[in-house]
Order: structure tokens, then C-alpha cells, then sequence
């Protein structure tokens, strides 16, 4: 959807929403801030554009993924970055559903009580985990079991834009 759609479908419901969970493409078109440029995650707009969302009316968090990472900023004003797994180009089969498991990891951790930083930990690790298997369910596992696969690749360092076309050449 382009952005300017985003905006005009998503703005008013801010202000109804406690959490907001989207990639790179979709936070910058519904605050109106190109986050992606030439390909490539800009990760200070990224940050700019949760915040912005934040004044814009969302209650209490707004996360931002993308493959290298994500940004979630919160109402008391706290920011946390979380780097990405550290996925095997063998095991990855394709992104399809990756950002929806990213929601469901992250949602389950903030259900829990649990940090941000876990929240982000378990968000990162259900993607991984669902990037394992072409389907949007295949990769589906308890979320102790996706912590475990992510531990076992490991985890980048710090946070890094990675060009979508360039995704299935990380590790």
C-alpha cells in the first residue's frame, strides 16, 4: 500500500491504539517520513518516525522492524534498538510471514510483562524461527523453541540497515 494510503487508512486510529507494530516501509508511510531510502533502512527515520507516532496518538509503544533489526519507542519516552538473528543463508526459505511472527513474539512478550529488550529478543526470534519454512505456518514453534533456534545462530552485534534484495545473503 503506498504510503499516503497508509497514512490516510491508519492516522485516525491512533489514538485508539496501545501498540503499533510495523516494518520500515509501512512506519515511514503512515508518519509521512521516507524511512527507506534506496533500498536501504534509515534507522534515524525509523526512530523519528515512532516517536512521531507516539505524538500522533498511539497509547503506549510503537516497534519498527526491518531485517536488521528494530526500534521500539514507548510513551514514558524510552527508545530501545534489538540487532536481528544472525539467520544461516540455508536455512532461510523466505520471508513470507516473517513480520507477522514478528508481531506474535513481540505482543506475547509485552502480554507477559516481559522488557522491552526480551519482548524484542522473542519478536526477532519468531521471525527467525519462521524463516525457516516457505509457508506462513511452517516455521510455527513454542516460543521457547524459537529462542533456542535464535541463540543457536546468534545475534548481530548492533543494529544494521540490510537491504531487502541483500536479506537472503546475511548471516
Amino acid at each position: 500500500i503506498p504510503g499516503d494510503e497508509l497514512a490516510r487508512l491508519l492516522r485516525p486510529c491512533l489514538p485508539h491504539l496501545d501498540l503499533l507494530i510495523a516494518n520500515d516501509h509501512e512506519i515511514g508511510g503512515i508518519a509521512g517520513i521516507p524511512t527507506v531510502r534506496n533500498g536501504e533502512t534509515d534507522l534515524a527515520a525509523c526512530r523519528d518516525a515512532a516517536l512521531a507516532l507516539l505524538e500522533k496518538g498511539v497509547r503506549q509503544v510503537v516497534a519498527v522492524h526491518f531485517p536488521g533489526g528494530a526500534i521500539m519507542a514507548s510513551r514514558d519516552g524510552r527508545v530501545v534498538e534489538m540487532p536481528s538473528v544472525k539467520v544461516p543463508k540455508s536455512a532461510n526459505a523466505g520471508a513470507n510471514g516473517a513480520g507477522d511472527a514478528f508481531a506474535a513474539g513481540f505482543l506475547y512478550g509485552w502480554h507477559e510483562g516481559w522488557s522491552a529488550e526480551d519482548g524484542l529478543r522473542l519478536a526477532h526470534a519468531t521471525a527467525a524461527a519462521s524463516l525457516r519454512h516457505i509457508t506462513t505456518y511452517g516455521g510455527v514453534e513454542s516460543w521457547s523453541n524459537c529462542m533456542a533456534i535464535a541463540n543457536g545462530w546468534g545475534w548481530h552485534e548492533t543494529l544494521r540497515p540490510i537491504p531487502m534484495e541483500h536479506i537472503n545473503e546475511t548471516s
